[in-house]
């Protein structure tokens, strides 16, 4: 059986086969994994040669980034805090706390334009960076995953991204 199919088959159907249904799950992406997506996302970029995130515990990540321009800079280590939870449907929104850019920013100067070249639904305040998971979803064609989820809440361990989330699908037996 192709499951695909049959997925985008019930999607296109608003999953009107599966009405009631209801799931959780906790998902533990590792380091290695988190970091292939990465690299993934960022290849071509002009501005980021390098991005690697090493998660720890209490929500706290580690970056490191090697931007592409001026080459001769350094890699700079950013510290990361996820302190706002999305609330879906109306406010979408992850927030992260950056600590240890101030420095960075007046070091790196022109080059810290990096900063300013964030993906759809990315941006910054500041030393606050917000993440709209509906727009950053929306060049995939994949923001009508969030007409099932619920929840989302996002975190880390030591050496683990975690996301959690129930979804569902709203009605009775079909």
């Amino acid at each position: 059986m192709d499951f695909l199919k049959l997925f985008a088959d019930q999607e296109r159907h608003a999953f009107r086969d599966l009405a009631g249904s209801d799931g959780h799950a906790v998902i533990r992406v590792s380091e290695r994994l988190l970091n292939e997506i990465i690299t993934e996302q960022i290849q071509g970029s002009a501005s980021i040669r390098q991005l690697h995130v090493t998660p720890q515990g209490g929500n706290r990540l580690s970056v490191r980034v090697v931007v592409a321009k001026p080459s001769f800079l350094p890699p700079m280590t950013v510290g990361v805090l996820i302190d706002k939870q999305p609330k879906l449907p109306d406010d979408p929104v992850l927030g992260l706390t950056l600590s240890g850019i101030g420095g960075l920013l007046r070091f790196a100067g022109p080059a810290a334009g990096f900063f300013k070249v964030l993906p759809p639904g990315v941006w910054m305040e500041g030393e606050r960076v917000f993440v709209d998971i509906r727009a950053a979803l929306a060049p995939h064609g994949l923001t009508s995953v969030l007409d099932y989820v619920k929840d989302v809440a996002v975190g880390s361990e030591e050496g683990r991204l975690i996301v959690a989330f129930a979804a569902g699908v709203r009605g009775g037996a079909a």
